[in-house]
C-alpha cells in the first residue's frame, strides 16, 4: 500500500469516528495513579478497532447526548459516567503505603483495562455495549 493510500485510510479512519450512523467496536482504556488522596496523573484513551472482534453482547448503557453525533464529545462529556459502568466489571488496583514518623505516604494506581464497546445511536441517545471475547 503506497504512502498516500494510507494517509487517505487513516484519515478516512479518524474522520469516521466523529459522526456516527451505524454501531461500530471501539477499545477503552483508562488508568490513573492517585497520590495522598490528590490525582497526579490520568490517561483516558479511547480508539476505534482496527480488526473485526469476535465478542458477545454484555451489559448496556444509554446516555442521552441531546442529537449530539460527535463520538468523541459524547464520549468525553459523559466519561465519569462511563468509566463508572465499565469499572463495575473489572478494574485494577495497586496500592503503595508507607507509614513513617506517623505520616501516611500512599500511591495508588486504578487501571481499567483495554474493553472493546459498541456505540450505535438512536434518536437522543447513544448505547454503549460492553462486548466479552469469546
Amino acid at each position: 500500500m503506497s504512502i498516500n493510500l494510507r494517509t487517505f485510510v487513516l484519515v478516512g479512519m479518524l474522520l469516521s469516528t466523529s459522526v456516527l450512523s451505524a454501531s461500530q467496536t471501539f477499545i477503552l482504556s483508562y488508568r490513573a495513579q492517585v497520590k495522598n488522596a490528590v490525582v497526579i496523573s490520568e490517561s483516558f484513551q479511547f480508539s476505534q478497532a482496527m480488526s473485526p472482534v469476535e465478542a458477545e453482547p454484555a451489559q448496556k448503557l444509554t446516555i442521552h447526548s441531546d442529537k449530539e453525533t460527535n463520538l468523541r464529545l459524547i464520549i468525553e462529556k459523559n466519561k465519569d459516567k462511563i468509566l463508572e459502568f465499565l469499572m463495575k466489571y473489572g478494574a485494577h488496583t495497586r496500592s503503595h503505603e508507607k507509614v513513617s514518623d506517623l505520616k501516611s505516604n500512599s500511591l495508588i494506581e486504578l487501571t481499567l483495562p483495554p474493553t472493546y464497546i459498541t456505540v450505535d445511536f438512536k434518536k437522543d441517545y447513544a448505547i454503549i455495549t460492553r462486548l466479552i471475547q469469546e
